[in-house]
């Protein structure tokens, strides 16, 4: 088509020096080519970079090459309008929030709706003045500018509000936390306690044979014991909660490791349960069933956190053994692989109730169905800070009265079967 040509192009000069130096680069899109090289002359004189189109789908394409900050619009042009450019340019993310200005001879009202509700921000009439398009150019860039700054405001203002509703929660559940824990220890706290001052009162009042005295001694050293132990899980979470707890990481015989380790379960509640294990190593195609009843395995050295480790497969087993009833099966499976080991723990006890699962890991909590079977609900979660602190992941299946699996993956590294 052809337009009415850019009249008074000898204002150009007449702003030169009076309109500010703008970086910014401007899209022209329009048909005849006069009305392109003029517009073009007046922006790079007031230091636009420019970028030129003749017809619609040459616009789309050079706006994909390169993001104009600002589009001045024919409508009418030989291919798409004017109007199916901006809508294809509004439906696009990466180009929806480029201003568009409409440039147009038309003077139809209906033709300046239709501009605006597709997506413009503004439309000036041809024969137009040139001061007129370099002000409303000038005048939508600093409104585009300060837009994308009260949306950057805006987004620091909702990061900070997140950050802020992550530190309140934070608090509250250290302000839970710090009264479940007055509320256990006390509780845990009370029964040594009481012991340790009756089995005292009665070695300082009685007369007792030289076996009786030892025998309250012990006692008195249960109860130590138990309440160190104790001390030792919160402290263990809190240094956990405020990251100073440590990865360190030592090359140790893993199967050697595991077997004492159940060995000693073993026989620490070997009335109570019946153990299985199995260990498979995958790279080398070695299965051993009952590794804790066996001399001679083949060594395996990992470099892992041992005592991380042992926080883990204890925790785990106990409370596999705790929560099932007497002369059930308790299995153990490792698989090792290339970089990491596969530990599954399951039981056939009393399940744990779905309501629980979510918040399984929290200190302090326990499954609304233990009844009286002792425990602080510290285990699960010095077991799931372990694993965090040795980059690792547990998972866990249950079903009420049919039993609980868990399953950790922990990373290893310098791996190495050695030979017999």
């Amino acid at each position: 088509m052809t337009n009415q040509s850019l009249n008074q192009p000898e204002q150009i000069d007449q702003f030169e020096n009076s309109q500010q130096i703008n970086n910014a680069s401007v899209l022209i899109v329009d048909d005849t080519i006069y009305n392109i090289q003029l517009l073009s002359l007046m922006l790079v004189r007031q230091g636009y970079k420019v970028q030129q189109a003749t017809s619609g789908l040459e616009a789309l394409d050079q706006v994909n090459q390169l993001l104009p900050d600002i589009i001045l619009l024919d409508i009418r042009m030989p291919d798409i309008n004017g109007y199916e450019v901006c809508t294809r340019l509004k439906s696009n993310p990466l180009t929806k929030d480029i201003p568009i200005i409409f440039i147009s001879s038309i003077e139809e009202p209906s033709e300046k709706v239709e501009a605006f509700s597709v997506g413009g921000v503004d439309y000036i009439s041809k024969p137009f003045q040139l001061i007129e398009v370099l002000a409303r150019i000038e005048t939508h860039l600093r409104l585009c500018s300060l837009q994308k700054k009260l949306q950057e405001q805006n987004e620091q203002l909702q990061l900070s509000a997140e950050v802020l509703s992550r530190s309140l929660k934070h608090e509250r559940e250290l302000s839970q936390m710090k009264t479940d824990f007055i509320s256990v220890v006390s509780h845990e706290f009370r029964t040594p306690l009481t012991t340790i001052q009756s089995a005292s009162e009665l070695l300082e009042y009685y007369e007792w044979t030289k076996e009786e005295q030892v025998e309250q001694l012990h006692q008195i050293q249960s109860e130590v014991k138990h309440m160190t132990e104790l001390m030792e899980d919160v402290l263990f979470l809190s240094r956990s909660n405020t990251n100073k707890a440590k990865l360190n990481l030592t090359k140790f015989d893993l199967l050697s490791f595991c077997s004492q380790l159940l060995r000693q379960m073993q026989r620490t509640f070997a009335q109570d349960y019946i153990l299985n294990s199995f260990i498979y190593i995958s790279s080398n195609n070695i299965s051993i069933e009952n590794p804790h009843l066996q001399n001679n395995l083949p060594p395996l050295i990992v470099k892992m956190d041992e005592k991380l480790l042992r926080q883990i497969l204890t925790n785990l087993l106990t409370n596999a053994i705790k929560y099932s009833p007497q002369n059930k099966i308790v299995d153990f499976q490792l698989t090792v692989e290339k970089d990491q080991v596969i530990f599954i723990i399951s039981d056939h006890g009393i399940g744990i109730p779905e309501e629980d699962l979510e918040h399984l890991f929290g200190a302090f909590h326990r499954g609304k169905n233990v009844g009286i079977l002792p425990g602080t609900g510290l285990g699960l979660s010095i077991v799931k800070n372990c694993i965090d602190i040795h980059d690792g992941s547990i998972s866990v299946e249950s079903q009420l009265d049919i039993g609980t699996k868990f399953t950790v993956i922990l990373p290893i590294s310098d791996k190495g079967l050695l030979d017999q």
